[in-house]
């Protein structure tokens, strides 16, 4: 025999169900399969905390793709392909210890500036250590500490020389 509740609406019974529901973000939309709690004679509709989680995971991933930023998956997907541990990565890279844990379950989101510096390191991985290098007091290479003529002397005036 299936389970049932009450609405507490209109007191009529509740059943299990899954059905078409419409999530929308800055005027696009996606539609999902969505299993719940229907009432048989109003609107009313009741998600469990497993329910609960469908939607929000499909509306992360409508908001990462209309945002221009990661899906949880796509996170997970960069971090294990730079070798990086989810703790490893927040230190290294910026969040702190849990941040990538949370990014990677859809706790929080993935700001736009942490989505480019894993795009970056994704298309040139080399990134990863120097930023370990440069993170564990080593030091960086050496392009970067060169001082050149350029960036040593001043800026010149528009003037032609010897004008006053």
């Amino acid at each position: 025999m299936a389970e049932k509740i009450r609405c507490d609406a209109c007191g009529a019974d509740m059943a299990r169900d899954v059905r078409p529901d419409e999530i929308a973000y800055k005027g696009r939309s996606v539609v999902l399969e969505q299993p719940g709690w229907y009432c048989e004679s109003c609107d009313e509709v009741v998600f469990d905390e497993k329910d609960a989680k469908i939607s929000d995971g499909e509306f992360v991933k409508l908001r990462a793709k209309v945002d221009g930023l990661l899906t949880p998956a796509e996170v997970t997907r960069i971090r294990t392909k730079l070798g990086l541990s989810q703790r490893r990565a927040g230190a290294l890279l910026g969040g702190g210890p849990r941040a990538f844990q949370k990014y990677e379950s859809g706790k929080d989101w993935v700001t736009k500036s942490m989505a480019n510096l894993l795009r970056l390191l994704e298309h040139d991985p080399s990134g990863v250590a120097f930023l370990a290098a440069r993170s564990s007091g080593g030091r960086c290479s050496p392009l970067s500490r060169k001082k050149t003529a350029a960036s040593v002397a001043p800026p010149r005036s528009g003037r032609a020389s010897g004008g006053r």
